[in-house]
């Protein structure tokens, strides 16, 4: 019988049925954006073959650390007051975690070393980008450690790492990359969740993929499985990753007339066929959604995605402003003027209704 998000195991290796790698990747990216509401905190990564168990094993845990200090300060309460890397700001981020870590499950001198290291890079997230060095921490240390601040991220209790493996592995290989991710499973208490083709000596689960999803994933081009490591947005917050959105929040939280805002909040439609939506950023009250379009929403299968969005969006009442990444880098006042003048026409239609 499938499985929903919230009935799969973690602690555990195995591979899902039914989403094959490049093939279906748009049924998990479906499936994760927005995360489910029940389950674990699911990040992904794309597998390459490696020369030991110790190499897989390293591999990941060094991305998992670099997405871990993208995502700062969201994992660590009071960490978007502190300075920057100049002055006290590493050693306030090492006592604030130090002080999370004696109330909860973190290991405290680990959480501190990575909060020090994130105030320390203090930026968006880069794939591929090395952030600062910092103690040298053994494997299941760390292993545990990043399950924790990445379940915290998202305010669930466990997490779990779908690992894409684009192509069938070479015997030598498949058998390393098994036993590196059953190593992490074990150690870090993480559901190590295999998509790809079959592999030996791995447990086959099979997920449960709502209709709605697998009909829209059947209009979309399958994404290029490029990026090591990738993750849900935070609810609430940019994401870490986005320059366009960090860019976008930064310059809002200038602004008076901003208020109200919310960035990457899900939305279900009254449609109830209809898959969540994510909304990149949403004012519930003026019933406006702003979403930022990247080069792959020019794409025509992309584009009908977003039509299908927005039109479930405008039945329930929201207006969709749609502005490009480039525009919001190369013109960022007049993407906040027609923002404010949208907002400001609908905050005054309410209040003529009001009176």
């Amino acid at each position: 019988m499938p499985l929903s998000w919230g009935d799969l195991p973690v602690g555990r290796l195995f591979r899902l049925a039914g989403v094959d790698s490049a093939i279906d990747a748009n049924v998990m990216e479906l499936l994760l954006n927005p995360l489910p509401e029940t389950g674990p905190a699911v990040v992904t990564y794309t597998a390459t073959e490696g020369n030991s168990v110790s190499g897989v094993v390293e591999s990941i845990l060094r991305d998992l650390e670099i997405l871990a200090i993208g995502l700062f300060p969201a994992w660590l309460p009071g960490g978007e007051k502190l300075s920057g890397p100049g002055g006290g700001g590493v050693a306030a981020a090492r006592i604030l975690a130090m002080r999370l870590a004696s109330g909860t499950r973190h290991f405290g001198p680990f959480l501190a070393d990575l909060a020090a290291r994130s105030v320390q890079h203090r930026g968006p997230l880069v794939p591929g980008r090395r952030g600062p060095k910092g103690r040298s921490f053994p494997p299941e240390s760390r292993a545990a450690g990043l399950a924790r601040v990445i379940a915290s991220t998202f305010g669930r209790e466990s997490a779990a790492l779908v690992v894409y493996v684009p192509e069938k592995p070479t015997s030598h290989g498949e058998k390393l990359l098994v036993a590196g991710c059953e190593w992490l499973a074990h150690r870090s208490g993480m559901g190590i969740w295999l998509v790809g083709p079959e592999l030996r000596r791995v447990e086959t689960l099979h997920l449960e993929v709502p209709a709605a999803v697998r009909r829209l994933a059947g209009t979309m081009t399958a994404p290029p499985l490029t990026a090591t490591v990738g993750m849900p947005p935070i609810a609430g917050r940019p994401h870490p990753g986005s320059p366009v959105e960090q860019a976008l929040e930064a310059a809002l939280a200038e602004c008076d007339w901003a208020h109200g805002r919310t960035w990457n909040q899900t939305y279900r439609s009254k449609d109830p066929l209809f898959i969540m939506i994510r909304t990149d950023l949403i004012w519930v009250r003026e019933k406006c959604v702003v979403e930022l379009d990247g080069p792959e929403h020019a794409t025509s299968a992309h584009m009908e995605r977003d039509r299908i969005r927005d039109r479930h969006l405008e039945r329930d009442g929201f207006t969709v402003l749609r502005f490009t990444n480039r525009q919001v880098m190369s013109d960022l006042p007049g993407v906040l003027h027609h923002i404010n003048e949208f907002l400001r026409a609908r905050r005054l239609g309410t209040s003529e209704r009001a009176g």
